[in-house]
């Protein structure tokens, strides 16, 4: 009980009344460290009451366990709810399990999908407010019974993982060629039958074939898709990733990687760089480039231009946010896959 409190009081005190300010919520925290909680119930009901979001969340902890008050699970969920109200997570994770198992209030599994889904929009990104979100992912996939089917292509396959209220995921895992676009028609068909909303596009991709990344970026971008990536996606993956309408880099390992586009001789396989800026491969990158990020597209096309196809810059977090090559980032200081090598 102790550490479900402290460690979000303090940082609300801290917060609301700056260095050496004392208050009632002071009093209670004082209260409470010397074995007092009935005196910390108390001193912050009254402050509860008044739309305290730190007191609503330790006067509902209190009602949980019976520290300070009698034991009642209706209040406690009263409590959290309010808090949660004002998006303090901790209390959105609460809310949805109580309305996930039913405790305190009637079971509603609607409700608790909603609370997780707050959570997980919620700005906080310390550590413990990480740890809860992916709790809530956890929690969410076990509530939302989810299909799987995959679509193969050539060099690859998408696998299309959709939940019964109309979430969907679709990874494209392998690299890009001509088969990978004439199969993404059959991927939005399906994807259209499953009532999918909004469906998000998690790329896994090593890239490949520049023309057709511009084709299913712009695809993308037409049918309304979401992209995501919690790996290196660079090349044509890099140029897909740019037409979704929203675009979210995922994890600490979550990069794009931009450089000039490569020609290759179908005879020899010999290899050169196109920095010719009126080649047929770079006008349709400006193109492309001006259709996806219009605001931006002049600085990303000099990050191209200025990068070697035999290399590449990898850009990420605030770079990434200033170059509109993304729109958020999700968890960026959190390895939140584990390991590369047991990336499947």
């Amino acid at each position: 009980m102790r550490r479900a409190i402290v460690a979000l009081v303090l940082l609300v005190a801290l917060a609301l009344t700056g260095p050496g300010a004392a208050g009632p919520f002071e009093d209670g925290l004082t209260a409470y460290d010397q074995g007092k909680p009935d005196t910390a119930f108390k001193l912050w009901l009254p402050l509860a009451e008044q739309g305290h979001a730190a007191a609503q969340f330790n006067v509902a902890a209190m009602y949980e366990n019976g520290s300070g008050v009698a034991q009642d699970s209706a209040q406690a969920g009263r409590w959290y709810l309010e808090a949660a109200k004002q998006g303090d997570a901790d209390a959105q994770y609460k809310v949805g399990m109580l309305y996930e198992t039913g405790t305190g209030v009637a079971k509603d599994l609607a409700e608790a999908r909603k609370w997780y889904d707050a959570l997980l929009a919620n700005p906080r990104k310390d550590k413990a407010t990480l740890a809860a979100k992916q709790s809530a992912r956890e929690r969410l996939a076990a509530i939302l019974p989810a299909t799987q089917e995959i679509i193969p292509y050539r060099s690859g396959r998408f696998v299309i993982v959709s939940s019964q209220d109309g979430k969907c995921v679709i990874a494209l895992q392998g690299a890009i060629d001509k088969d990978t676009r004439f199969k993404f028609d059959e991927v939005v068909a399906r994807s259209e039958k499953l009532g999918c909303d909004k469906p998000w596009l998690m790329l896994e991709s090593p890239g490949g074939l520049l023309f057709d990344g511009f084709t299913l970026g712009r695809e993308l971008r037409t049918h309304g898709f979401r992209t995501i990536t919690r790996y290196e996606c660079a090349s044509a993956c890099a140029i897909i990733f740019m037409g979704g309408v929203e675009r979210v880099l995922a994890g600490s390992r979550a990069r794009i990687g931009l450089h000039q586009a490569a020609l290759v001789n179908v005879e020899t396989l010999a290899r050169r760089c196109d920095a010719v800026m009126d080649s047929p491969a770079m006008r349709d990158l400006r193109r492309y480039l001006a259709f996806v990020i219009p605001e931006t597209s002049s600085q990303v096309m000099d990050v191209i231009t200025h990068t070697s196809c035999n290399d590449i810059t990898w850009v990420s977090g605030a770079r990434a946010m200033d170059l509109g090559i993304t729109t958020s980032l999700a968890s960026e200081d959190a390895d939140i896959f584990g390991p590369k090598a047991a990336r499947k």
